[in-house]
C-alpha cells in the first residue's frame, strides 16, 4: 500500500492501514468521502482484480450446486471461464499489435459472452422461480 494514499486521509486507523497493506490486489483509487454517516468516516477503495483470477459466483443467482440446476451451473462456470480466457488473450494480442489475430479472438469472445449471457438468464429465471416456491 502506498503511504501517499493514507496521507490523504484526515484520520489514521491501524486496522485500515493493515487491511490496505495486506490487500493482494492493486488499489487503483482511494479517497475519503466528503460526508460522514452518523459517527463514522467513509473511504472509497477501488481494487483491480485480474480476470484470470476470477470465477463465476453462483451465489449471485441464489442457487446452490446441489440443486437440480447443477448441470446449468456447471455449464455457466465453463462458459465464464472460456469467456475470461478469451478476454485475456484479446488484451494480450492488443498489447502486441497483432490486429488480425485479435479480431479472430474477439469474435470468439463475443460468441462466448453470448453463451454465458444466455446461461446467466436461465439461471436467473430458475432462481426467481425457486424463490416463488
Amino acid at each position: 500500500m502506498n503511504q501517499e494514499h493514507l496521507n490523504r486521509l484526515d484520520f489514521t486507523n491501524e486496522a485500515l492501514t493493515k487491511w490496505l497493506n495486506d490487500c493482494p490486489f492493486a488499489i487503483t483509487n482511494f479517497r475519503q468521502m466528503c460526508f460522514e454517516t452518523k459517527g463514522q468516516k467513509q473511504v472509497e477503495i477501488l481494487v483491480d482484480i485480474p480476470i484470470e483470477q476470477t470465477a463465476a459466483n453462483l451465489g449471485h443467482y441464489g442457487l446452490k450446486i446441489d440443486q437440480k440446476t447443477a448441470d446449468l451451473e456447471l455449464q455457466y462456470i465453463k462458459a465464464d471461464k472460456r469467456y475470461n480466457e478469451l478476454l485475456v488473450e484479446s488484451m494480450r494480442l492488443e498489447e502486441t499489435g497483432n490486429v488480425l489475430q485479435q479480431k479472430k479472438v474477439d469474435d470468439e469472445c463475443s460468441k462466448a459472452w453470448k453463451i454465458r449471457y444466455e446461461l446467466g438468464k436461465q439461471l436467473t429465471k430458475l432462481c426467481e422461480k425457486e424463490q416463488k416456491l
